[in-house]
C-alpha cells in the first residue's frame, strides 16, 4: 500500500513484466499523486543491447555455478518441431 511507505518520496519503481492480465494496466490517478512512482518495461526494447551485453558474462556464471535455478529443458535443434508442437509448458532451450 502506498501510503504504508514510510518515505512516500522515495523513488517507488512499477516494473511492467507481461500483460496476462490484460493488455492495459490501469493505476489509479491517486497513486500519483501518493508517491513518487516510476513504471518501467522489461521487454527486450526496455534495455540498451550494450546494458544487456554487460551483463551476460555474470548471469551466465551465477547461472553455471548455480545460483539461480534455471528450470528449462534441453531440445535438440532437430526436434524443434515437434518440441513447439508440444504444450507442456515448460521451458526450453534449443541445442544444436
Amino acid at each position: 500500500m502506498l501510503t504504508a511507505r514510510t518515505d512516500r518520496s522515495a523513488p517507488l519503481t512499477w516494473v511492467q513484466i507481461g500483460s496476462m492480465a490484460g493488455a492495459s494496466a490501469l493505476i489509479p490517478s491517486a497513486a500519483l499523486r501518493a508517491a513518487r512512482l516510476e513504471i518501467v518495461g522489461s521487454g527486450i526494447g526496455s534495455v540498451p543491447p550494450r546494458d544487456f551485453t554487460a551483463e551476460l558474462p555474470e548471469l551466465a556464471q551465477a547461472v553455471t555455478e548455480g545460483a539461480l535455478d534455471v528450470q528449462a529443458r534441453a531440445v535438440p535443434l532437430a526436434r524443434i518441431a515437434e518440441a513447439w508442437s508440444q504444450e507442456t509448458g515448460e521451458r526450453m532451450v534449443f541445442v544444436p
